[in-house]
């Protein structure tokens, strides 16, 4: 299971004349600042393109994991919560990974995937997170908030949902700029999902 985020304006008919011109000049902003987000991933991924291509070719030469080594981060328990399934090895175009989910309550669930990115397959699967972390993004939808983020020198791509009484959220990143991770939680907040991963033990990965 390896895995898987607007604007609403209103017009007084009254002030339709000043409303319509108003209109336009908030969509004309409004492309605007588009324009100008995307020169700016745009200028983000040039400058970090040389980069990720050479981490790409270190890491199509580097031998993958072992189901030792991956089982290792996935253990019995993390904190209070404790493993209910996983599963560890190889997947579908050689790439190595490991799954697990955990849980403390019922109906309530954490699920935490790890690939490695070693090999041609795994190095392009990390790649191509490393390109979307490398961007400056925020939305709003349906009650989802997503966004990257920097906590502690390191960089996340993550949702946060709250819709009625449903809460769930995802973080994803990578590790050793070579792992990528990513956690799942339903009935769990971004910050309950944060606190999680502060007592998940990603050491034994090399």
């Amino acid at each position: 299971m390896i895995n898987k985020t607007l604007l609403a304006v209103a017009v007084v008919l009254a002030l339709s004349s000043c409303g319509n011109s108003q209109k336009k000049e908030n969509e004309e902003k409004s492309g605007l600042g588009q324009l100008v987000e995307g020169a700016s991933n745009l200028n983000k991924f040039a400058k970090s393109g040389e980069k990720l291509k050479e981490q790409t070719e270190k890491l199509k030469k580097l031998t993958p994991a072992t189901t030792e080594e991956l089982k290792a981060v996935v253990p019995e328990n993390v904190g209070d919560f404790k493993r209910k399934s996983y599963s560890a090895g190889g997947t579908v175009a050689d790439i190595v990974a490991a799954d697990a989910e955990y849980a403390k309550e019922d109906n309530k669930t954490i699920h935490v995937s790890i690939l490695d990115g070693a090999g041609e397959s795994g190095s392009a699967v990390v790649s191509l997170l490393a390109m979307g972390l490398s961007m400056q993004t925020e939305s709003e939808s349906n009650g989802t908030v997503s966004k990257n983020i920097d906590v502690d020198g390191v960089r996340y791509s993550t949702e946060d949902t709250k819709n009625g009484t449903t809460v769930s959220s995802s973080l994803k990143f990578i590790y050793k700029e070579r792992y990528a991770v990513t956690l799942q939680g339903e009935g769990y907040s971004l910050s309950d999902l944060q606190d999680f991963l502060k007592k998940l033990d990603l050491s034994s990965l090399k």
